[in-house]
């Protein structure tokens, strides 16, 4: 029965998140309204992966700062990953380090500085001097911002912060423009029980063993918190392992792969979509 669920979940989540987001990158200036057939059969069609920015187009902007995720816009990928952490004062940022050292000009753990002190930093400059000034963006703006233009995977990367990343989305109403990703299958769990019709996926290095029974235990995992993806590391993509997701229903997306070579070994396993610090190269690969 929880493989059942878990199917139609599934189907649910393709036919209001992900076909969405193929359907607009292949008109990106056009709003995506979200029926069901949209998109579906061109998708189906040319069995295009997916482009996923990684930290938004942060291949060349700040990593998940806003100018990252306006240039993923106007690139016109399918979709964005974004990392998120909460201040002291409560707030939830986009940021992907438990502190802000190695992305802004400051020093301190994000738990430690209030929302105040961390915008106060320049988050660009490491990247660039034409990138100076850039701040460290809320999970709400990015939300009320860039949402409505294109899906958005939020990693919870800080532990005991998922209920609230759930509420932030039902507040921006956004529910059906994001999904959820996480190492942790608690996180995930967390996520389903605070909306059971939230898109989650598991984020995993791959299999612990590299057999068939190691990569169904995997997909067991993934099942078992309420997943309805896997986002694995591209290094662990296999042709079999990829199949093995699809016989129960989860899509598979591979990260974070940068060059042509890589990307061709994940289109050729069949993946569904591929996550990239450089999304322009998957899209020219894929004529697009």
């Amino acid at each position: 029965m929880k493989v059942a669920r878990t199917f139609a979940a599934v189907l649910c989540i393709i036919a209001t998140v992900f076909i969405p987001a193929y359907a607009q990158s292949q008109e990106a200036t056009t709003m995506v309204t979200g029926e069901k057939g949209d998109g579906y059969s061109d998708a189906a069609a040319a069995r295009q992966p997916l482009v996923c920015a990684h930290r938004g187009r942060s291949g060349v902007f700040p990593e998940n700062t806003m100018p990252a995720f306006e240039g993923a816009v106007e690139l016109g990928v399918d979709l964005i990953e974004l990392d998120v952490h909460r201040t002291a004062d409560g707030e939830i940022v986009c940021i992907h380090d438990g502190s802000v050292n190695r992305t802004t000009d400051g020093e301190g753990k994000v738990s430690e500085m209030t929302l105040e002190q961390i915008q106060a930093l320049d988050a660009g400059t490491w990247k660039g001097a034409e990138h100076a000034g850039t701040r460290i963006p809320t999970l709400r703006e990015v939300l009320l911002q860039i949402a409505p233009q294109m899906v958005i995977h939020i990693e919870i990367k800080q532990r005991g912060i998922a209920e609230q990343v759930v509420k932030l989305v039902h507040e921006t109403g956004t529910l059906r423009r994001v999904a959820f990703i996480s190492f942790s299958t608690d996180d995930l769990r967390t996520v389903k029980a605070a909306e059971p019709a939230a898109s989650c996926g598991l984020i995993t290095g791959g299999p612990k063993e590299k057999s068939l029974e190691g990569e169904r235990a995997l997909i067991g995992e993934a099942l078992d918190c309420g997943a309805n993806f896997i986002t694995c590391n591209h290094g662990s993509a296999t042709a079999s392992l990829v199949r093995e997701c699809h016989l129960v229903g989860l899509l598979f997306l591979a990260w974070t792969i940068d060059t042509p070579e890589r990307l061709q070994r994940a289109f050729d396993f069949g993946v569904d979509g591929v996550v990239s610090n450089f999304p322009e190269r998957a899209m020219e690969m894929l004529g697009r």
